[in-house]
């Protein structure tokens, strides 16, 4: 009797554990402070509509040299975003926009595909972890814990209707759980962040 009352709480506390890891709410602060402005640029966005689409692993693709960050962060810096402890950051904009300086102005060589990229700053690895194509961007990327973040975006129907996608990124674990919502649809294409913004592009 006693191992079926052990064995019974063991099997709730795993089903109670893998249901809570299903659900977007306990993200909810994050959509409602520094992804806000994000989250309000889609009609009816609620977390609790989110469903998990697939769960990836890290692409791990070596994506730069770290000998060269100091030109790097001339360009890029603003629009980064680094991890609580500062030992990592997240690129999402450099293969994208592909950004020159021209004399004084700030030049853009947009890419139809876009690449996320990791940076481990203490074990100077830099890896591709993420690629996509034309019918997903990812317009935000936020750290929650020192191997947590969250990347925001959007995904195209063959309707041509965007919607919100939500990847949870664990970068110990180097896998992805996404997420999206079907039923929230874009108020207007083209969101832009305002890290985005601070990179100053003239053209």
């Amino acid at each position: 009797m006693k191992f079926e009352t052990f064995l019974f709480m063991v099997l709730f506390i795993t089903t109670n554990s893998f249901s809570q890891n299903n659900s977007l709410i306990g993200y909810k602060t994050y959509f409602d402070n520094d992804l806000k402005s994000w989250a309000q640029s889609f009609k009816n966005f609620q977390l609790a509509e989110f469903k998990i689409s697939d769960t990836i692993c890290f692409e791990n693709i070596s994506f730069a040299d770290t000998k060269d960050l100091k030109n790097f962060y001339k360009l890029y810096k603003p629009a980064l975003s680094f991890s609580l402890d500062s030992s990592q950051f997240i690129d999402i904009y450099s293969y994208w926009l592909n950004l020159e300086k021209e004399k004084n102005k700030i030049i853009a060589n947009v890419a139809i595909d876009q690449a996320v990229s990791l940076c481990d700053l203490k074990s100077n690895k830099w890896a591709r972890i993420f690629f996509c194509g034309y019918s997903t961007r990812i317009d935000e990327a936020l750290w929650i814990s020192n191997t947590t973040f969250i990347l925001a975006g959007t995904i195209l129907d063959d309707k041509s209707v965007f919607h919100p996608k939500i990847l949870i990124g664990d970068a110990s674990k180097k896998k992805f759980i996404i997420y999206t919502d079907n039923l929230s649809e874009a108020n207007k294409p083209n969101y832009t962040s305002a890290k985005l913004k601070k990179l100053n592009i003239q053209e």
